[in-house]
């Protein structure tokens, strides 16, 4: 007569409890999973129900105010965004240049007429880039 998977895990428990007494009950079935709870979910005090704890007047608390973000400085050819220089220079293109550096200058230059057209789109005409 065929043995079921339960007492296979019977078995196994009695003759190796380090092993398998981790995931396998004694009669030979399968522990539950222990719970994992979610680890942003916001805890409340235990010894206060949680109808009383809606009620609880607040501190004033407030979140600190978020800071206007820095204004766009052109100082010559180069642009400082949030505290980053930029360099908007395009470059020229040398007269025997090589293919590769050739496709190298114009890339870099295309990137930076791309930068120049975003920044006009956001601030428009008042800064002259």
């Amino acid at each position: 007569m065929s043995k079921y998977y339960k007492e296979y895990c019977r078995e196994a428990v009695e003759r190796d409890p380090k092993v398998y007494g981790i995931s396998l009950n004694e009669d030979g079935s399968r522990k539950a999973p222990p719970r994992i709870t979610n680890i942003f979910k916001k805890k409340a005090p235990k010894n206060i129900p949680y109808r009383e704890l809606k009620n609880i007047k607040r501190d004033g608390w407030v979140p600190c105010e978020k800071k206007a973000k820095p204004e766009l400085e052109v100082t010559g050819t180069e642009v400082k965004i949030k505290g980053r220089i930029q360099n908007l220079i395009t470059k020229e293109i040398p007269a025997n240049a090589s293919k590769k550096e050739y496709n190298r200058i114009w890339m870099y230059n295309t990137r930076v007429r791309a930068k120049i057209k975003k920044l006009k789109e956001k601030y428009g005409d008042a800064i002259p880039l």
